[in-house]
């Protein structure tokens, strides 16, 4: 299945964060996402700031949807700089992954 077909899961307290070699793997899955000092990392380019907060509250409403939050910036006026790390695990999961894959796939049908 592919990951954005996915639905994030409740974290599990304790539970480990995803290894290099898995974290290397997944980011191969989501193309233009970074791996920037342990977070994943990707900035949208939009049209202005207002198309910028749009995107905010789209991404907002998937993260409320999922369960699932990331960082957010805004820089520019019109660029949107998405940041997923799951604080709980110490590192990265494949929450943060699924999100990547459907902001990726929400960005192409745009």
């Amino acid at each position: 299945m592919e990951l954005a077909q996915k639905k994030c899961t409740t974290y599990k307290a304790g539970s480990p964060p995803l290894t290099r070699k898995e974290t290397i793997e997944l980011l191969a899955q989501v193309p233009g996402w970074s791996l920037n000092n342990g977070h994943i990392t990707r900035t949208f380019e939009q049209a202005d700031a207002a198309s910028c907060i749009a995107f905010f509250n789209e991404i907002a409403a998937l993260a409320t949807e999922e369960g699932h939050f990331p960082d957010l910036c805004m820089k520019e006026s019109r660029l949107v700089e998405v940041s997923f790390y799951t604080y709980p695990a110490g590192g990265l999961t494949l929450n943060d992954f699924i999100l990547a894959a459907k902001l990726n796939e929400r960005s192409n049908t745009q």
